[in-house]
Formats: structure tokens, sequence, C-alpha cells
């Protein structure tokens, strides 16, 4: 019925407008036609010198329709024109931006011809020219970064908020490897200036290539799907929305990928797509198609095939984007790594012995060498708690662990001053106590401890990894 109407709208429109077109030639034709018959007809039958009058009056009458038909069309096809040329300029305005909106995303598919840990497939539909869905990705010091957004609203707003948007993950991911302070940081700069009260759903994941491990943090988008021995949505944390809430704390979660599992990542594009019936296309449908093997691009092939399918002739109420994801390391390669994320208080060492106590039994160590690992950890993590950010200052202090099969490798990270604490010279311990010099017993138990011991400033952070051999 609405489209019943539109149609009926734009025809009453185009009759209104020429209206006065068809008056005036009917006016000019049956004044002119009038003329000529009066004149003939007072001629012949009365030669009545009135004949004359009338006709030049009749005649006059015509011109000046004639007159004011040539003026109406001048002024007509000057307003076609300049229409026209506003259309053509506004279709051509749109196009550019969406050139440059596409040129933004990653297109290139495979991204990473060299690798074979990864088969990898994106696709974005916009329902108008212009849209606000994004996604994006890149590696880094052997990590994917990846992100996928939908922004509030379509059309030109949209596609300048979604350029805003990868442009912030691009630029806080640059340097920072934990998903919810990348996700915080893009929050607080969006909230600030948000005058237009647009939101963006997102969703951000950190996945160590070398051990599987995702690292994501939620922002009230779609769950994703994972796909390992059954399809599955990945637990996550609603959250709230981009550009929302000034300083609000984001949650981050973690899980593990093995050998052949998947991610697909979707905008609602995709699950609530509709057809002529407002139905939508919904999970299950989703989970019918990836239950057959293919490639991530024959995935996502599959996926739009049966989204065109169901809505058949209905137009795209929405964007429709998605990212899959399929993870193919080689098995006797792939390393496990365990996270933890303490606060610079000195009341949270202990979460240290919880963590180095799981380690321990997942790779069954004796009880000495679990206690001397985890006195290292305690008096290193201790040392970045007390001296690296200004007192009354909250900082983060991330300890990672990579388990590989003859080692044990542990980096603790931190965004204090710079520091390096093996730059201070080993202690003598032969000399008598009161003749050592003040401090670096700290350091020289972490070196007696551990079997390496290494120090880096990379991006604004301090790296100390050491490593126990197995």
């Amino acid at each position: 019925m609405k489209q019943d109407n539109n149609i009926f709208n734009r025809l009453r429109k185009r009759i209104g407008l020429n209206l006065s077109l068809i008056i005036v030639v009917v006016a000019a034709i049956v004044l002119e036609g009038g003329g000529l018959m009066q004149y003939y007809y007072f001629k012949r039958e009365a030669s009545d010198p009135r004949a004359a009058n009338i006709f030049v009056l009749l005649l006059l009458l015509g011109l000046a329709m004639v007159v004011l038909l040539i003026i109406r069309a001048v002024r007509n096809m000057k307003k076609i024109h300049a229409i026209t040329a506003t259309n053509e300029r506004m279709e051509n305005e749109l196009h550019i931006a969406r050139e440059i909106q596409m040129a933004m995303i990653p297109k290139t598919f495979p991204p990473f011809p060299d690798r074979t840990d990864l088969d990898f497939a994106a696709s974005i539909v916009p329902a108008k020219e212009v849209g606000g869905d994004l996604y994006d990705f890149f590696i880094r010091d052997e990590k994917l970064y990846l992100c996928i957004g939908d922004v509030s609203g379509k059309g030109i707003p949209a596609s300048l908020v979604m350029a805003v948007t990868r442009s912030l993950f691009r630029a806080t991911s640059a340097h920072e490897t934990n998903p919810q302070r990348i996700v915080t940081a893009m929050n607080d700069t969006m909230s600030e200036s948000n005058e237009s009260s647009m939101f963006v759903t997102f969703f951000c994941g950190v996945l160590n290539l070398a051990t599987g491990h995702l690292r994501y943090c939620n922002a009230g988008h779609n769950p994703p799907l994972i796909l390992t021995d059954e399809i599955r949505l990945l637990p996550v944390q609603p959250n709230i929305p981009l550009g929302i809430m000034y300083g609000f704390t984001f949650s981050e979660q973690e899980t593990q990928l093995r050998y052949d599992d998947s991610l697909l990542l979707y905008t609602d594009g995709l699950t609530e797509a509709e057809n002529a019936q407002a139905q939508q296309f919904g999970l299950d449908r989703v989970e019918a198609v990836l239950r057959s093997r293919r490639s991530s691009q024959e995935h996502l092939e599959a996926l739009q095939s049966a989204v065109n399918a169901f809505v058949k002739e209905a137009p795209q109420s929405d964007d429709l984007t998605m990212l899959f994801i399929h993870y193919l390391p080689k098995e006797d390669t792939l390393l496990q790594e365990r996270h933890l994320v303490l606060h610079n208080d000195i009341q949270q060492i202990p979460q240290l012995a919880d963590f180095v106590e799981t380690i321990a039994q997942e790779k069954h160590l004796s009880q000495s060498l679990a206690m001397g690992i985890n006195l290292a950890l305690e008096e290193a993590v201790s040392n970045v708690i007390l001296y690296a950010y200004p007192k009354e200052t909250d900082g983060l202090v991330d300890v990672e662990a990579i388990l590989r099969k003859d080692s044990l490798e542990f980096i603790i990270i931190d965004s204090g001053v710079p520091f390096d604490p093996t730059a201070a010279p080993d202690i003598d311990t032969a000399l008598p106590i009161e003749e050592r010099s003040i401090g670096g017993l700290g350091i020289h138990l972490v070196r007696e401890l551990m079997d390496t011991l290494s120090y880096e400033r990379k991006d604004g952070k301090n790296y100390l990894r050491m490593i126990k051999n197995l």
C-alpha cells in the first residue's frame, strides 16, 4: 500500500507541474482557431465590419498565450536543467564518497598470501550508496588485530562516523595490544565530541597467531559465531556501544582457538535481512549454511546467496557486513598462552601465585620450580607496581605467559615511565654486606631464578621478558 501511495503522489506532482502548461496550450489553440473561424464566418455571411476587430482581438489573445507558453517552457527547461545538474553532481559526489569509504577497508583477498595459518575473507554490501558498516584487520608482532562495527543510521552521516571509527581503531591499536584499552580509548574520544548523538556497535579482537589465544572486547555488537566441533555464539559481555558514555569501563574476555577453528563476525544486516513478508533471515539459517565445509570466501558467498534467495525482490533495508576467519596453524608449532592483568596495587600480588600454580599444573612442574618462577615474577611485577606509575595513578600491568614444550616465557608489560631493570650491574655476592652498593638485589634474584632476561621499550611501553628453560 505504501508503494502505491508513493506512485500516486509522484503522478499527482507530475500532473500538477504540467497542468498550467496544458491549460495555456489548449487556450492558445482555442483562441487562434476560434479567431479564424469567427473571421471567415462573419466575412462570408454578413460581411460584418466587426469581423476584423474580433479576429484581431482573438489573434492578439492567442499570441499572448503563445508567448506565455514559450516563457513558461523556457523557465521549465531551466529548472529541469538545474535539477538534472544538481542530481548528477550529487550522484557523482556519492560515487566518490563510496570509493573513498571502500578504499579505507581491506578488499584484497587473501590478505596475507604468504601465511598458511589463516584463511581469511570479508565483504561489505551497503544498503545505500554509502553505509555505516565497517571492518578492519592487520597483523603486528604476530598478532592479528581485527574489528567489525555498525554505525547507527545510514547514508552520509553514518559513513562519516564509520570513517572516524576505523581511523581511531588503526591509530589506537598501532601501539596497544589490549582490546579493552583499545575500545575504551576509542569510546572516550568519540563520546567527547558526539554532538550528533550517533553511536557504533563494535567488536574488537586480538588473536595471537602463535598460540591461538584470542582476547576480545564487545561494545554492544552481535556476538560472533565460533565454529569448532559445533557452531555456537561466542560468549560476550554486551557493554554499551561506542560514543554513548565517556569513561565507561569495558570488560575484556578471552578464549582459545585451536587448529581448524573459525570465527564469523557479522552485522545485523545478515540476521535481520527481511523478505517481502517482513520475515527475518535469522541465526538458524546462518548456522545451516555454515554446516557445510567450505573455504572462508566460499562461506561468505554461500551466505550472500542464501540471503538473496530469501529476500528475493524485497529492497535491502540495512548494510550487510561479514568477516570470516579460519585458523589453520601447524599443529606441532601451536603454543599455549595464559594472561593476567593487574592494577598497580600491591594488594593484587597474591594473584600471581594462582596464575603460576595453574601453569605449573598444566606443565607438571615440580613444587620447587614453580616456587622459583613465582618468586621471580613477584619481584619483577612488584617493582613495576611500586615505581612505574606516579602515585595515586591507576595503571595496568599485563603478564603474558607463553607455554612451549621446553620453556616458559613471561612478558611483563606496562605503560609507565621508561625503566630498564636489566641495566643494573651484577652484584658481587662475595663482598661483605656493608661493602655492597644499595639496590640491585631484586634484579639479581630474578637473574638467578630465570635463564634469560631482556628489556625493550616499544610504542611507549616497557616489555620485560623472562624465560625459564624446562
